[in-house]
């Protein structure tokens, strides 16, 4: 007997497994690239008011792990294959007489959300920062870059811990954010010269580009004024220094900023805003299907787009299950 095509969804909570295919209704699991907690909406059936009661509830703060499996999804003699979801935490929850729809995050609640904090340090390493909140939230932490920026007079004034943690990484050109019960820092830069995980072809894709130049600058001036000495500092930097050409007739545009990266690199601080400002020139939206394992973060290729072709980053997925949807936003490599 051949075995058909099929996928499911289990959830672990309670100390129990719990297949939920016959449950869910649907299932969002959205992965951001940067800034931003990743979560996960899903939906259950609510027959006989069932989600009310007390041995079957969800409450709210407790946690959630999820898989999705697929059984001969690619071939007869595939067998199963097991997703790992990853670890949630509910945060909201409603419902009605047909179903609960319930939304979790990825950081279990608490202060490493709400507590406002002020503290300073007069010097530690991006990484050992990464480190010691992450011990302080009682999560683990991941920095993975080659570059390690010591920073110094660093204070953090009347700010949540996440919201201070992206603030400084974003100076220092790396990418943070939260996933599966972790803090994670990596530099954007580094992770832009993968190599491709996927190619996407658009001629049997469904598409839309979008190219501006408004807030497209070719060189960016920064100016600091050391307040001890009064020594002003300036740093200069353009795409040319990138050995990047325009297309079209783009004119110059000079973005002048005044301040200072936490590690006193100025030149790294010009290379860092200069390419953030000019990420989003040239971005792609698009839906594929059967590709479960495509994570915000990853490099992939888009072939057969004319202009368009090259390699590209990807900032956002919404994964929709057990259909296996998956929407990409990314935006187009320099």
């Amino acid at each position: 007997m051949v075995l058909t095509r099929r996928t499911g969804v289990k959830a672990y909570y309670n100390n129990k497994e719990v297949e939920l295919s016959n449950e869910l209704s649907s299932l969002t699991i959205t992965d951001n690239l940067s800034g931003a907690i990743d979560s996960i909406s899903f939906t259950l059936k609510n027959d006989t008011n069932r989600l009310l009661k007390e041995n079957n509830e969800l409450c709210i703060g407790q946690e959630v792990s999820f898989e999705f499996w697929t059984q001969n999804w690619n071939s007869v003699d595939e067998g199963i294959k097991i997703y790992k979801l990853g670890t949630y935490y509910i945060d909201e929850r409603s419902f009605d007489n047909d179903s609960g729809q319930f939304k979790a995050l990825s950081i279990p609640l608490g202060d490493s959300q709400d507590e406002v904090t002020t503290k300073t340090w007069g010097e530690i390493s991006l990484k050992s920062l990464n480190e010691e909140f992450a011990k302080k939230f009682k999560i683990s932490s991941y920095f993975n870059s080659k570059y390690n920026p010591m920073l110094r007079d660093l204070k953090q004034e009347n700010e949540t811990g996440l919201s201070f943690l992206n603030k400084i990484a974003e100076q220092e050109g790396f990418n943070f954010k939260v996933n599966v019960n972790k803090i994670i820092m990596f530099s954007i830069e580094e992770y832009e010269k993968k190599k491709s995980v996927y190619t996407i072809d658009l001629n049997n894709s469904i598409y839309s580009f979008n190219e501006e130049t408004k807030n497209l600058y070719t060189k960016i001036e920064i100016n600091h004024t050391q307040s001890k000495w009064l020594k002003e500092e300036v740093a200069i930097y353009s795409l040319k220094d990138f050995g990047i050409k325009l297309p079209g007739k783009v004119k110059e545009k000079v973005l002048k900023i005044n301040e200072r990266s936490k590690s006193g690199n100025l030149k790294k601080l010009a290379e860092i805003r200069l390419m953030k400002e000019n990420r989003g020139r040239i971005t792609l939206e698009t839906t594929i299907i059967d590709k479960i394992d495509l994570y915000a973060g990853n490099v992939i290729e888009i072939i057969n787009a004319g202009i368009y072709n090259g390699n590209y980053m990807v900032k956002t997925t919404v994964k929709n299950l057990p259909g296996l949807n998956v929407k990409i936003s990314a935006y187009k490599i320099w």
